[in-house]
């Protein structure tokens, strides 16, 4: 059976989305004073029950009914309302006890009668057992006895919890498998983002509108592909400070970027209407820092063949050359063109993201390594500098998602910019890392205190590896390889 659904509905600032972090015990949705942030359905899955007994139900976010919305999309957002009412197993009425009730209040309790739908009333913002006597009133919403909360003072949160357990407890709750790649989908506004999403999905799970940054919040979506489950992060378009307009565009900035360092692959979406602007370059300069696989995927391309006389091959190939001036350290990214409204070529994307996935994952041999090293310098040596010749003693392959390789050389500071991209690029040209980023680490050998030194030994002795500080996780697993291969 599906995962349950447990959808959380009432009144905009009645604390729906902090009701929503609360239960999922992280920060997802966006929270603030203002009111009417949320638009979009936010989902995440929550666990309920003890070790023994676990279960699992999807927990979902809502706008707020009857929000007046900045950028007239309250047509919209109530669309994802009812959508998600109509889909839910469970169904949260939040109130806020400290207003009472409000004609909105009435009008989703209105809204609610004709659902043949299981409801709990959340009473929330009820941050002492005093105020729950003074509540008065409720009862008139017809939804039997209220569950008295305080996310704020963290009250009452198990009781919810049972409540919502007892609920499901004829609906199937194990945990769904978890994903096999997660993209995140990221560039500015009205690039095709959500449309993209909507896709993917078979349905009108995001908000799609001519207003720029419709979404606000980065949205998880469970979509399957092949019969195996994915999650695509759909985020905020990403703006220039300059033009960001409140505290509502700084979270959803920042949110787009831990999409991207949450995410396998990443999805730079570009308008070819809208051309490449710096924007473009400081998000692409972002994912490259972060080391994540990312392809370049050019939306809307049928607004520019219609707008093009040459063939469209002719014309992919000019973008293209075009794109790789404005990304010049990110050549090796590949670039999809594709259609989202029609799903031309979204089949195509997939099928590449989960190719570069793989890539990220590959660990390469020493000795195969090795040899690379090897013939790379033979085919271009390092030059001199600080007179003295830079050496590369050893090599080896320490983590995926990225790959790192590290090189064990005579002096770091002896390797230039330059000649480091060089070494990338023979890698990504040599091993299976074709399309994606590669972290590179150059490392001085110890040498041995030459008092403790056998008599005749030489200065830089060869049998044997000296083991080498690279700070944080990195020292472990690289002084448990070289143990392991000095023994």
């Amino acid at each position: 059976m599906p995962l349950p659904k447990v959808v959380i509905v009432g009144r905009p600032n009645v604390g729906k989305s902090s009701l929503f972090n609360w239960l999922a015990q992280r920060k997802i949705a966006i929270v603030d004073d203002v009111s009417g942030v949320t638009r979009d359905r936010v989902g995440t899955l929550v666990q309920i029950g003890n070790e023994e007994s676990h279960r699992f139900f999807e927990l979902i976010d809502t706008g707020g009914v009857g929000m007046v919305d900045r950028d007239d999309l309250g047509e919209e957002v109530d669309n994802q309302i009812k959508a998600a009412m109509h889909e839910a197993d469970l169904i949260l009425f939040v109130v806020d006890v400290r207003d009472g009730i409000m004609p909105l209040d009435e009008e989703v309790a209105q809204r609610l009668r004709y659902l043949d739908k299981p409801v709990i009333l959340v009473i929330n913002k009820s941050d002492v057992p005093a105020l729950d006597e003074s509540a008065t009133g409720f009862q008139k919403l017809g939804r039997g006895t209220p569950v008295f909360i305080s996310v704020h003072q963290n009250r009452n949160k198990r009781e919810l919890l049972n409540l919502i357990d007892d609920r499901l407890a004829d609906t199937a709750c194990d945990k769904p498998r978890d994903a096999v790649m997660k993209v995140a989908v990221v560039g500015r506004p009205n690039t095709g983002k959500s449309t993209f999403i909507n896709m993917l999905a078979q349905s009108e799970r995001m908000i799609v509108s001519e207003v720029a940054g419709t979404t606000r919040d980065s949205v998880d979506v469970r979509f399957d592909l092949d019969g195996l489950p994915f999650t695509a992060i759909d985020t905020a378009g990403v703006r220039r400070k300059a033009k960001i307009r409140d505290d509502l565009d700084f979270y959803s900035v920042h949110r787009a970027e831990r999409s991207i360092r949450r995410a396998d692959v990443v999805f730079l979406f570009l308008d070819p209407i809208q051309g490449i602007s710096r924007l473009d370059k400081q998000l692409a300069d972002y994912i490259g820092k972060q080391y994540k696989p990312c392809v370049f995927v050019v939306n809307k391309w049928d607004l520019m063949r219609a707008e093009a006389d040459e063939p469209s091959v002719e014309q992919m190939n000019k973008y293209a050359i075009s794109m790789q001036h404005s990304f010049r350290t990110m050549t090796y990214a590949p670039i999809a063109f594709i259609t989202a409204k029609t799903g031309k070529n979204v089949k195509s994307l997939l099928n590449l993201a989960q190719s570069m996935f793989k890539q990220a994952n590959k660990r390469i041999g020493t000795g195969a390594l090795n040899r690379i090293v090897h013939e790379a310098i033979l085919a271009h040596a390092p030059p001199s500098r600080e007179n003295r010749a830079p050496k590369v003693y050893f090599g080896t392959q320490i983590d995926v998602d990225p790959p790192t390789i590290v090189l064990f050389v005579n002096k770091p500071s002896l390797f230039d910019v330059p000649y480091q991209r060089y070494l990338l690029k023979v890698f990504r040209e040599k091993l299976p890392f074709h399309d994606i980023p590669v972290k590179l680490y150059l490392r001085a050998r110890v040498q041995t205190d030459p008092s403790q030194r056998r008599r005749g030994a030489r200065d830089e002795p060869q049998g044997r590896l000296g083991t080498v500080a690279l700070g944080g996780d990195l020292d472990e697993d690289v002084n448990e390889l070289l143990s392991e291969l000095n023994d």
